[in-house]
């Protein structure tokens, strides 16, 4: 009896497992083989995870001979196509100026060659660009922000026919100064956050914001000094910019929250929309928007967890796209939940290769 409830604790533990460690650790138990491993990988569009378990099946192993064949007839194939697919992907999107999706290209290229050095070399370009872009599109809206906080600290100034101490003008001010000494005390912590997270042109930034609000603190000068030599080769720091003009877009008339409305949402099953307009209830001191709250986000939460089992489910059975389908379902209901968030972006990468593997015909 002990000897059964020791062998289901390590099924249990066994089944518990995902991914390449989980397969790692049953293979080592004998519960599956290496080459049936390689093959679940390559089916789910793992290509190189199923070449390097194919490459671990040595000349004595029973399966050597069918692990080589299917090495040299289906995954060496399918890695080259992959391979040359997200290399022609890197450099469309490079030429269309899409930086971030050019990088991601090509670091699945670099991936999935046993030669990657160029193919991380225009990664790393891609990654400047990125970063580059990012930076200078960050510096000129915070710059801009910034400077209208220090026109409005200005702007409460009695009018002639006031007196100059006049309270309501002073209790105004304080307001916008309280506003600046919060927003100083963010960019701090973010200048601090950047610089421990290795991301030094974020760094600069926020310590380049700090000292805008709060001119010549020595601590921020010395760290956006630091983070200025940190900079990769070839960044360019404080890129000036012409503000470019917004256009202005009519807002659609908004309906008036009502705890009957959120209660017709619920019954239509429009659960994101009920929460928005239980957040306005809770707004306009509505009674009932707490309680209204917490059942919104209970049943979202309940739905999202569903739709993400369910894409897990069709994940183990291969049935990728509809996987991603669930996944998706659960981000959209849960859009800052990580793990949610992971699964959809592998479940996406594994869908593009699967697809990319089934066209015909190369140019």
């Amino acid at each position: 009896m002990y000897r059964f409830m020791i062998c289901t604790l390590c099924l249990f533990i066994v089944s518990g497992c995902a991914g390449k460690v989980g397969d790692d650790f049953r293979v080592s138990l004998g519960l599956v083989s290496a080459y049936e491993t390689a093959q679940k990988a390559f089916h789910q569009g793992q290509i190189m995870q199923a070449r390097e378990r194919l490459l671990t099946i040595k000349g004595d192993d029973k399966d050597y001979a069918k692990a080589q064949t299917f090495l040299k007839k289906d995954v060496e194939p399918a890695r080259l196509k992959l391979l040359r697919y997200y290399a022609r992907k890197g450099k469309a999107e490079e030429e269309q100026g899409n930086w971030a999706k050019a990088e991601e290209a090509y670091a699945m290229a670099a991936e999935l060659s046993q030669q990657p050095k160029a193919l991380k070399r225009y990664q790393k370009n891609m990654n400047l660009k990125v970063r580059q872009l990012r930076f200078d599109s960050l510096y000129q809206q915070r710059k801009k922000e910034d400077e209208a906080w220090l026109d409005w600290q200005d702007a409460y100034i009695p009018p002639r026919g006031l007196k100059g101490d006049d309270d309501f003008f002073a209790d105004a001010r304080e307001d916008v100064d309280q506003a600046v000494d919060q927003r100083i005390e963010a960019a701090w912590k973010r200048a601090e956050m950047y610089r421990d997270e290795d991301k030094p042109e974020m760094a600069w930034l926020y310590a380049d914001a700090y000292l805008r609000l709060y001119p010549g603190d020595k601590k921020a000068q010395d760290l956006k000094n630091a983070m200025a030599t940190a900079l990769p080769k070839g960044f360019k720091l404080a890129k000036d910019k012409k503000a470019v003009a917004t256009i202005k877009v009519t807002k659609p008339v908004k309906v008036e929250a009502t705890s009957t409305r959120v209660k017709m949402l619920m019954k239509q099953g429009k659960w994101i929309e009920a929460k928005k307009e239980a957040l306005n209830l809770r707004k306009q001191g509505n009674p009932d928007a707490d309680k209204l709250l917490a059942d919104i986000d209970s049943k979202i939460a309940s739905l999202a967890e569903n739709a993400y089992q369910k894409g897990n489910l069709a994940f183990r059975s291969e049935r990728i796209d509809q996987a991603v389908s669930f996944w998706q379902q659960a981000v959209d209901l849960k859009p800052k939940e990580q793990t949610y968030i992971d699964s959809l972006r592998r479940g996406k990468q594994i869908q593009e290769r699967l697809n990319a593997l089934k066209t015909t015909g190369e140019k």
